[in-house]
Parts: C-alpha cells; structure tokens; sequence
C-alpha cells in the first residue's frame, strides 16, 4: 500500500472534505474543526499548525516542522463541533512506514568497465523468485540506488535480493544477494 509522503522536518499541507452523515459535503465550517496527529504509533496530540476552509466543502491543513520530526507513519484524523461530520481519518509517512529499518547503500556497477551504471531501475524482493517487492527505484550518477524521494531503501535486517534493469540494456540473469545487518 502506498500513502503519501511528509517532508521531514518541513511544513506539509494536506487537503480533505468535510462531511456529514448522508456523505454531503460540508461548506462553512471556516476553522471550527480539530485536527488531531499521532506521529510513528504515538498518541494523538491536538494540531498546532494552520487550519483553513479551501471552499466547497474542501479544507487545508499546514503542519509545523515538528509535526513531521520524525520518520515513520503520521496518523491524522479530523473532527468537527459545530456541525456534525464524519471523522476524518488520514495517514501520511515521514521519509518510511517503517521507524526501526536501516538506510542501506546498494551500488550497481558495470562487471566489464567497472564504472557505475546511471538511470538503471532497481527494485528489491525478498523472495529469490522475485515475486515480493518491497522497494523501488533508480541509480543515480554514481550507480547508488534511491527513491522518488531521493532516498536509500531502508530494509529491516535479513536478507534481500536485488534486480537490476536498465533502458536499452539487460536486465541481470539472477538478482544480486544482499544482507542487511
């Protein structure tokens, strides 16, 4: 399952429909809403950032830099008094689901020139059938392996298989066997 991405420490907006119980939308309601944020499994803390009303029944939150302090998931869910709507409940991440993984440096190279293989695709298993992805991306300049988000696998300690393919080129006959401390 994929869900959205939060900037580490840095200010994110999220947006949401408000409403009510036969599902209509909700227009009006300004800032007379609570937001509320659980950040990596923690208890809900009431928000501290910027509440505003967008317009047909749609809202905007700004979060602060410290609700996006640390990686893992960042639960949200959305209430209003005034008017009675349906709770909203949203969740983002933080860099990774996963708070305890570790940033692992998978570097591909070229076996015959021995120089690092650019804009390759890589996408990790844990299954040497290949059949359980669990991350993907592409190299860099110097081969490394990243994310959209620009960002190293992050794998929980085990062993992983790696597979490589490249635009024009060949994929590898068999994955590269990793292990991750």
């Amino acid at each position: 399952m994929w869900y959205p991405e939060w900037e580490i420490n840095q200010q994110n907006r999220i947006c949401f429909v408000q409403v009510d119980g036969s599902y209509t939308e909700i227009s009006g309601l300004g800032v007379a809403w609570n937001l509320f944020i659980s950040k990596a499994g923690g208890i809900f803390n009431p928000s501290a950032g910027t509440k505003a009303e967008i317009g047909n029944g749609w809202y905007t939150y700004l979060s602060t830099a410290a609700e996006a302090d640390t990686i893992g998931p960042v639960s949200i869910y959305v209430v209003s008094a005034p008017v009675k709507t349906i709770q909203q409940n949203l969740e983002y991440v933080v860099q990774q689901r996963n708070v305890n993984c570790h940033s692992f440096t998978y570097t591909l190279i070229n076996s015959v020139t021995l120089l690092p293989v650019e804009s390759a695709k890589i996408w990790i298993t844990t299954d040497l059938a290949g059949l359980n992805t669990i991350w993907n991306g592409f190299t860099d300049v110097f081969g490394i392996a990243r994310d959209n988000g620009n960002y190293l696998p992050c794998l929980d300690s085990g062993v992983y298989f790696f597979w490589a393919k490249k635009a024009g080129g060949i994929a590898n006959a068999w994955p590269d066997t990793e292990v991750v401390p």
